[in-house]
């Protein structure tokens, strides 16, 4: 029993460093588009680091860039609207892992890390945006002539992240993430129209699915992890 307990305790907790790195596609839920039909898929990228407290928990930062874009979903089109919006994004995140990092059961851990480890992330932060609206179904810069502002642009909203993943080890450094996450945000007018013309009982909201590539620092464990 002795030597058991001494073999558990010389696993490491998950504590330190990892950096983050990722792209995917954005989708919007607005006024004029509530699903993939109307929806203009735009590009994604991100920057963030995830600090690990715990086996299970950890707080990450990050920083996004994305494209948000969609036609009028209506079939009578009474609109006949069409909009982009960019839109950079600061969010922190409490992330948590439903399982140990580490293989083990019954109160045993292994030294041997799981290939698969699901986890949870939900957070807080500001979103940055300016959008242009348009007549037509086209694409914007086909497009003689924009709407005016709703607004005035860019402007400043909260918001507020939330969604899983699923991380794949690869080796000591370095995982992959692919993630979905939904954000809910506090303006109605991500896509240039605002409670006036459109649905004044819900603001815009929009979703994420990327892929991340984490980094684990090889001096982790010397500069970041706590003893």
């Amino acid at each position: 029993m002795l030597n058991k307990r001494k073999a558990v305790s010389k696993v490491p907790d998950e504590r330190g460093v990892v950096l983050a790195v990722g792209g995917g596609l954005a989708a919007v839920r607005s006024d004029i588009c509530g699903g993939p039909d109307c929806n203009r898929f735009g590009p994604n990228v991100s920057l963030g680091a995830l600090y690990y407290l715990t086996n299970y928990l950890g707080v990450s930062g990050s920083i996004d860039y994305l494209r948000l874009g969609a036609t009028e979903g209506a079939r009578q089109r009474p609109l006949n609207i069409s909009f982009r919006s960019e839109v950079v994004e600061v969010t922190g995140t409490v992330v948590i892992n439903l399982l140990d990092s580490y293989a083990g059961s019954g109160g045993y851990r292994s030294l041997r890390k799981r290939f698969l480890v699901p986890y949870l992330r939900a957070g807080a932060g500001i979103v940055y945006y300016t959008p242009t609206s348009y007549p037509g179904q086209g694409k914007l810069n086909e497009s003689q002539t924009t709407y005016e502002p709703a607004q005035k642009y860019p402007a400043i909203a909260a918001v507020i992240p939330f969604g899983g993943g699923l991380r794949f080890r690869i080796n000591k450094e370095f995982s992959i993430a692919p993630e979905l996450i939904y954000h809910i945000t506090t303006t109605d007018y991500l896509d240039n129209i605002g409670p006036e013309l459109g649905n004044a009982q819900r603001d815009d909201h929009y979703g994420i699915a990327a892929v991340k590539v984490l980094y684990t620092p090889a001096l982790r464990n010397r500069l970041f992890s706590r003893k």
